[in-house]
């Protein structure tokens, strides 16, 4: 494999590792054994460990190397602040302008994440909560608007890993589905309430106690992602 193709692929699949909590933070990233797993030199893995600090899914501590994010409750309550911004603009954006496929892509990761939810693979439903916002910014068509929500939603994930309290379920469907309801009816104030609401009682998922975690193996976890990628 070609090195500017190898780098990426660490850089993608560990991204999906972490957004996908099988790698959870605080994770150690050692760069020999993600190079020994994708059978490359140390080069295209720091390329990719250092995109991956570029969003906010990698701490890079000199001297010590690579950890997955350990968001602070202070940047969670920002994260959920800018998203608010964002997302209050893209329903809005919606409303006005209607996208020619209509909101067939958000009823269809609706319906996956409800049956996410009833086979009890919370892990999947959480991926699919944060496909359900992107899939907005896309119906858009602002590539600018979906990339930093990509980001944005990222990064939450991180948090809501971190600091989700107890008993949270984090999304719920029913606000997904109301918000499709607005957006259908061309609800501009409607469909930019219920996205403010929405991501406020998320955020009010979060708390301070502390999230025991256990520590998966990283070439375990890149190994069997990357067996899945080429299946």
């Amino acid at each position: 494999m070609a090195e500017v193709d190898v780098k990426h692929r660490i850089f993608a699949t560990t991204r999906e590792a972490i957004v996908g909590r099988r790698l959870p933070p605080g994770t150690k990233l050692t760069e020999d054994i993600i190079a020994d797993t994708f059978a490359c030199k140390r080069g295209p893995v720091r390329w990719a460990l250092a995109r991956l600090g570029d969003e906010g899914l990698v701490t890079l501590v000199p001297h010590r190397g690579a950890f997955v994010a350990e968001p602070p409750l202070d940047e969670a309550k920002h994260l959920f602040g800018a998203r608010r911004m964002l997302e209050g603009g893209i329903v809005r954006c919606l409303c006005d302008a209607p996208p020619p496929q209509g909101w067939r892509p958000l009823m269809a990761c609706v319906d996956a994440e409800d049956r996410a939810h009833a086979e009890g693979d919370e892990t999947a439903a959480l991926r699919l909560s944060g496909d359900f916002h992107l899939i907005m910014a896309e119906l858009t068509e602002n590539p600018i608007a979906a990339t930093m929500l990509r980001e944005l939603v990222s990064r939450t994930v991180l948090a809501i890993t971190v600091h989700q309290h107890r008993g949270s379920s984090g999304c719920r469907t029913h606000e997904h589905r109301r918000l499709i309801e607005l957006l259908e009816a061309g609800d501009v104030e409607g469909a930019a309430r219920e996205m403010d609401d929405h991501l406020r009682a998320l955020e009010g998922g979060l708390d301070l106690s502390p999230r025991p975690r256990s520590g998966p193996s990283l070439r375990a976890v890149l190994g069997a992602a990357l067996e899945t990628a080429r299946a």
